[in-house]
């Protein structure tokens, strides 16, 4: 029977292993994506026949798992279906935060089943070259707003992120959720696990850089993660009263950290935000790295 245990910072060097071996560019598999959204999410994690698991809350508080990762994915998921059969878990099972190559794997399993897009959750997936480059007429906009940035602040410069600044970054952070019109609690849980973060940024494996927009006046910060061959932008905060800043705080941290090995940059979903979804389209993606929940599983 499996055995669920809560996610802590603790569980990073258990859990980092079988997060490499999901090869689908979702933001959601790697430290960053799975650490920061534990507690808003709920996850708790389970080891079995190789495979790690994750149980977690959606939507209206329903209950769903995630496609094992790992090893015997085929007895991950008999065990999950033999938990749903027990005492043990209450409601429909269905899976949440399934990729496109995660479906043949169900569809192996099950007799039958309803596929759901999240067109929300989509991650937008972009090449890195083309965001360092900021070439034709669909970047003209972009291009625009750097330049105003840098005109309007001449003095403005670009450094990553050392134990000096961490405590400005903080207070920065604060500032800036205190400055939201609609701080609701997914964005103060947001924000209290970037405080986390910016404090244990080895233990997340993470990187970051703040933007300066004249001498220690801090205009934003981003944070991010390598995995594979991708470049992924987990944290992006800047102050709008500087116009620009998000363009020039993202083209920096793009630039700064796109090494040989790097092909694409993830900047994530928009979570059905319309302004965020146009924002991310602006810069072509090259792909929406799909995700979807499946439920009315029917057993073979």
């Amino acid at each position: 029977m499996l055995e669920f245990k809560k996610l802590t910072l603790d569980t990073i060097p258990v859990i980092a292993p079988y997060l490499a071996l999901h090869p689908q560019r979702l933001c959601d598999w790697t430290i960053g994506g799975t650490y920061i959204w534990r507690d808003a999410f709920k996850y708790e994690y389970a080891l079995a026949a190789g495979n790690l698991i994750f149980r977690m809350r959606i939507f209206d508080d329903e209950c769903a798992f995630t496609v094992p990762l790992g090893g015997d994915r085929e007895e991950g998921m008999r065990l999950i279906d033999e938990f749903c059969a027990s005492c043990r878990h209450k409601g429909q099972l269905q899976y949440a935060i399934t990729g496109e190559a995660d479906l043949p794997v169900l569809e192996s399993h099950y007799a039958g089943m309803d596929i759901s897009e999240e067109r929300d959750y989509f991650d937008y997936l972009y090449e890195a070259k083309e965001l360092l480059e900021l070439k034709g007429k669909k970047h003209r906009s972009t291009r625009n707003n750097i330049s105003r940035f840098n005109r309007l602040f001449p003095n403005n410069s670009f450094h990553v992120i050392d134990e000096k600044i961490i405590s400005d970054l903080h207070t920065f952070l604060d500032r800036y959720v205190e400055n939201e019109t609609e701080a609701d609690e997914i964005t103060l849980e947001e924000a209290a696990k970037i405080h986390e973060v910016l404090d244990n940024m080895e233990l997340y494996r993470a990187f970051g850089a703040v933007l300066y927009a004249e001498d220690d006046v801090i205009a934003g910060f981003s944070l991010g993660e390598y995995d594979g061959d991708t470049l992924y932008v987990h944290v992006e905060k800047a102050n709008t009263n500087y116009r620009g800043a998000y363009q020039v705080l993202m083209t920096s941290f793009v630039r700064e950290f796109t090494n040989e090995n790097v092909i694409y940059v993830n900047r994530e979903d928009d979570a059905g935000d319309p302004g965020l979804r146009k924002s991310k389209l602006s810069y072509n993606p090259v792909w929406l790295v799909k995700k979807y929940t499946v439920k009315n599983l029917v057993a073979k």
